[in-house]
């Protein structure tokens, strides 16, 4: 998709045009399923998940006043969950921090608000068949792979690294996530064109002992398209001039894009493990507990407004909520069954 003329000008009539649209429609769905999301995407939208394996679905787009996400009687992932940690490629030992922390937050007591674990206490509003609801979720085992598989790496490839660490370190887990972050030169395919993240289940396999275990992909994007899936601290292709990207609050865009993606897919997979729980739209290209709601950080956001956030007194940095150690993140919104609204922390 291209833009003709003055790329800021033609970039405000397209947004006027999508805000006129709200007006007369409760509703406009426009899915990019085969299309560029640097063309959709990079006019400030947010981060672009997607799924497209066994077990995964490719993103849907929606923007709109009033929204249900349908439950499809499948199981959820309930109870106290666990999350086992693969890095794929180098990162830093102060990167890798940055994630323990947000992992750590999930479950610790509210000391700042607003905090992690109250924005993933949204989850415990969705329930399955029996009443069940999502559960707390704690970072377990963790394991470093430098890249054995190269550094371009096929959707396929994530399963088979997930399948090493179940044969090495990890157990067989159908109420965990099995989460893999990939390093910034690690290229993935579908990665910047598009998703940022997914999240999948095993195919049946001997090295699974034939469970579909959830499992999700988040890639660094801080060097091939910060644009696209670490906004708002990324400025995208086409925007206004003048415009500029917000301070992260960990001082590293790539891994605080990779935060927002990282909460995208937790969500994701604890509400709509199996193609089954939560989801709005055609099972290929669903919206769910945070992709439905994609750009929307605080309350008041719009296209290319990430909302009213909190703003570090010291660095300057935007974010909305609060971790352990002191971290402050970017989470996005989660759409809360309970008010029928997409819920920022």
């Amino acid at each position: 998709m291209g833009f003709g003329g003055d790329q800021s000008t033609q970039y405000w009539r397209i947004w006027i045009v999508v805000l006129s649209a709200l007006i007369v429609c409760s509703s406009i769905s426009v899915a990019v399923e085969g299309a560029r999301p640097s063309a959709l995407f990079s006019s400030g939208f947010g981060p672009l998940s997607a799924r497209s394996a066994v077990g995964a679905r490719k993103l849907s787009f929606l923007v709109n006043t009033s929204l249900v996400i349908p439950y499809h009687d499948g199981p959820l992932l309930s109870g106290s969950l666990s999350v086992y940690l693969i890095w794929y490629g180098t990162f830093t030992p102060a990167q890798q921090a940055i994630v323990r922390d947000l992992l750590a937050s999930f479950q610790a007591p509210t000391v700042t608000h607003p905090s992690v674990s109250e924005w993933w206490s949204t989850t415990a509003n969705y329930k399955d068949a029996t009443n069940t609801v999502v559960g707390s979720l704690q970072l377990k085992a963790e394991v470093e792979d430098a890249g054995s598989l190269g550094k371009s790496l096929q959707t396929a490839d994530l399963e088979t690294l997930l399948a090493k660490s179940l044969d090495t370190t990890f157990p067989k887990d159908t109420t965990a996530i099995y989460l893999i972050l990939t390093a910034e030169d690690i290229v993935v395919e579908n990665f910047c064109t598009l998703a940022c993240a997914s999240h999948f289940y095993t195919a049946a396999q001997p090295a699974t002992n034939s469970l579909q275990l959830p499992y999700a992909w988040v890639g660094n994007s801080a060097t091939q398209c910060p644009g696209q899936c670490a906004w708002p601290f990324a400025l995208p292709e086409f925007g206004p001039e003048g415009a500029k990207p917000l301070i992260p609050p960990n001082g590293d865009v790539g891994m605080d894009g990779m935060c927002i993606n990282i909460g995208t897919m937790l969500a994701g997979t604890a509400t709509d493990p199996f193609n089954s729980g939560y989801y709005q739209g055609d099972p290929a290209s669903p919206l769910e507990a945070a992709t439905a709601c994609t750009g929307i950080y605080g309350n008041g956001a719009y296209p290319g407004y990430p909302g009213d956030l909190l703003q570090d007194k010291i660095t300057g940095a935007s974010f909305n909520a609060y971790g352990v150690n002191n971290r402050e993140f970017l989470l996005p919104a989660i759409w809360d069954p309970a008010t029928l609204q997409c819920t920022p922390p």
